[in-house]
């Protein structure tokens, strides 16, 4: 009776002994899983990062002709909050090949009031068995020739100007041509002296008056940018960027590249 006691006795330690060894080993192997994945996590999100990063720092002129040209595209209005439009994609050279950036203008209220317009550098990456994401949020500050909503007199932005080169094949100076509502003249006028205006002058692209323009009751409309010494309240002017863009040469000029935030996971 005794032994048969001290048999069951024994059968239920080396029973103890058999779960708790079993027990520590999925516990370690546990742990050993976990750091397995948290490295496989930490290396991807660190691949996601190099990729955005390398595609915000090598290729701001790629990002500034999307941005120049998304500004002459109308959103609309309804695109709801942390939405996104115009999604493009780019190819960098990575680690000797090509991977995938996206480049999108979002609207996020958490990011940025809805006015502003903003854009999200995005990579969404598999690694193994994690996935892994990077994103940088940019806003573009504007030179004045993009910000201003108003007629600008010359004379302030003369220095401004001297640092865009117009389009040759769409400038013309001292010259007033033969224009309609429904045929306004497409580029850049130059007038570099009095000027009189003797019949109604239709532009979408960018007139430039250095001295004072003497309408005589002829209309004169700018649909793009004007810059105009004198008279201006004799001027119908409406706010354009695409006919600004179109018309200047080194347009990625016309603005810098500010980082708002940027988040990995």
């Amino acid at each position: 009776m005794k032994k048969g006691f001290v048999t069951i006795y024994v059968l239920l330690i080396l029973l103890f002994l058999s779960v708790s060894i079993v027990f520590v080993s999925r516990q370690v192997q546990s742990k050993n899983d976990l750091s397995k994945d948290l490295l496989t996590k930490k290396k991807a999100v660190y691949e996601a990062e190099s990729r955005v990063n390398i595609f915000e720092n090598n290729y701001e002129n790629e990002i500034k002709e999307y941005i120049l040209e998304d500004y002459k595209r109308i959103i609309d209005e309804s695109l709801s909050d942390v939405d996104h439009a115009n999604a493009k994609e780019f190819y960098i050279d990575y680690n000797n090949s090509k991977k995938k950036i996206m480049l999108m203008r979002v609207i996020d209220p958490n990011i940025a009031p809805r006015k502003d317009k903003v854009y999200r550098v995005f990579e969404h990456i598999y690694y193994k068995n994690v996935i892994a994401e990077a994103n940088i949020y940019l806003r573009a500050r504007e030179n004045i020739l993009l910000s201003s909503e108003e007629i600008l007199r010359y004379e302030d932005i003369k220095d401004e100007l001297n640092k865009f080169e117009f389009k040759k094949d769409k400038t013309i100076h001292n010259e007033i041509p033969a224009t309609s509502k429904e045929k306004p003249y497409k580029g850049v006028i130059i007038l570099d002296r009095d000027t009189t205006i003797d019949k109604d002058l239709y532009v979408e692209g960018i007139l430039i008056a250095k001295d004072r323009i003497n309408t005589k009751g002829k209309k004169i409309r700018v649909t793009g940018l004007a810059a105009i010494d004198q008279n201006k309240e004799n001027i119908e002017y409406v706010k354009d960027y695409g006919p600004i863009i179109d018309n200047i040469l080194n347009k990625t000029d016309l603005i810098e590249l500010e980082i708002l935030s940027s988040h990995s996971f």
